[in-house]
């Protein structure tokens, strides 16, 4: 079975009552209706460790709301978390600042944290990729990021093995899995991938 030692994850983090926003739509149910939602212990105890080389790095999409809970899914997936990878600053094609909902200011950021297991610093190819990105967001898909997250990674590391999980459509260069991709879950696609 195939090791991956990049891990880029983007966990269709429940939100619940953590969402406020100045519009008077329910955007939480939008959100839900974009794409199912799992409770962080689900995501927790999804089989990532067993399609995980001993030496990885793990790439993990959040919001500042839910860091906490993004550090528990590292560690429960093998990682020890490390750093803020990236930053993603939102923008308009337009230029202006994307802001959006924020129980205490609003937001206009994006996080990607970084964890790693094993001796990852050996497959390093570049300190000099900067931690805050600029792009543009598309409003074609709720919560599709930026291909420049995808190519810093590779500047990183090079190219190594690499998996995106809970992927919005497939990628080149990268082996894709999410439930709008084939319709399957994730927690059943990981089990085909696994099982052989």
């Amino acid at each position: 079975m195939k090791k991956y030692q990049i891990i880029y994850a983007d966990p269709p983090w429940n939100f619940g009552n953590r969402m406020y926003s100045s519009n008077k739509n329910d955007h939480h149910r939008e959100i839900t209706r974009a794409y199912p939602v799992l409770k962080t212990l689900d995501i927790c105890k999804l089989s990532i460790k067993d399609i995980t080389d001993n030496n990885a790095v793990c790439f993990m999409w959040t919001v500042d709301a839910f860091i906490p809970e993004a550090i528990e899914v590292m560690n429960a997936w093998g990682f020890k978390y490390k750093t803020v990878a990236f930053i993603w600053q939102k923008k308009e094609k337009s230029g202006k600042q994307v802001c959006y909902m924020g129980q205490w200011t609003m937001k206009n950021c994006e996080l990607v944290l970084l964890g790693t297991k094993g001796k990852m610093t050996q497959y390093l190819k570049s300190r000099k990729v900067r931690q805050l990105q600029e792009a543009s967001r598309e409003r074609k898909l709720h919560s599709k990021k930026p291909q420049i997250i995808r190519d810093k990674i590779v500047e990183m590391f090079g190219d190594l093995p690499r998996i995106e999980l809970f992927a919005r459509q497939k990628t080149e260069g990268w082996d894709c899995i999410g439930n709008e991709i084939n319709g399957k879950d994730i927690k059943q696609q990981l089990e085909e991938m696994i099982n052989g």
